[in-house]
């Protein structure tokens, strides 16, 4: 299979993680573009490509856009008629872009810095507006050695949604428990076997018929005794996810 030669837009963290991925693939990079242009530069150094300035300096049969939802339309406007590109994120639907050879390869993973994730730990969504530009993602992510599978903007958006409750919300939800063990003087060593399993359980019984606690139970003077040991925030978070459970498993 012919190599794709790609060019990547961005230095955060998705671009420093195709980089290195592709690069350990053996995949051609033929230069980085971002507005942060030292760390551009280091990039390419590590990555032995090149820093450009501009992004019309900036040749590749398949660009990667890893850029903010908010700094796509400018970067998209900039692209000559003819030039593939792809953008990494996963929310905007790519009906909004007039860009005829556009597409999309959203890496459906939760990626940050002191994380070298390997490529069988992502997989990618990807869409294209036309034949040519889903062939040449495809062909990219085959070299790179990753799952992937078509997905269009709806669809995507709904993933996306759905990896914010599980993501985001997730750990959003152990700091909290951080700070209430850490307000105790307690470590959080015995909720990682527990967390381990709320995720196993879920992935082999259904998240349906795996949900357990007082909540599920009616326990009320379990209830009350959390609540009173809640600050404001927290009060207002376990009451919200408290109804939740309660209104779900009505018939429990």
């Amino acid at each position: 299979m012919h190599a794709i030669q790609i060019g990547i837009v961005g230095s955060g963290k998705v671009a420093q993680t195709l980089l290195r991925l592709a690069n350990a693939a053996g995949i051609p990079i033929t230069g980085i573009y971002a507005r942060n242009q030292e760390l551009a530069e280091q990039l390419a150094a590590k990555h032995h490509t090149q820093h450009v300035a501009q992004l019309s300096e900036l040749h590749a049969e398949l660009i990667l856009l890893c850029v903010s939802d908010d700094a796509l339309p400018e970067i998209i406007a900039q692209l000559k008629p003819q030039q593939i590109a792809a953008y990494t994120a996963g929310s905007p639907s790519i009906k909004l872009f007039a860009h005829q050879q556009l597409g999309v390869c959203y890496p459906y993973q939760s990626i940050s810095k002191g994380r070298d994730l390997l490529v069988s730990d992502i997989p990618f969504m990807i869409e294209g507006k036309n034949d040519l530009v889903l062939q040449r993602i495809s062909n990219f992510l085959q070299q790179l050695g990753a799952q992937f599978q078509v997905c269009g903007s709806a669809q995507r958006a709904q993933y996306h949604l759905a990896g914010v409750f599980v993501n985001n919300f997730g750990n959003l939800l152990l700091l909290e428990a951080s700070k209430i063990l850490g307000e105790a003087n307690l470590d959080m060593t015995p909720i990682y076997p527990l967390l381990n399993e709320t995720i196993a359980k879920a992935i082999l019984l259904g998240p349906e018929h795996a949900q357990t606690g007082p909540a599920l139970r009616h326990d009320q003077n379990t209830l009350d005794r959390h609540r009173a040991a809640l600050n404001p925030e927290q009060l207002a978070v376990y009451d919200c996810l408290t109804k939740r459970i309660q209104d779900l498993f009505s018939h429990a």
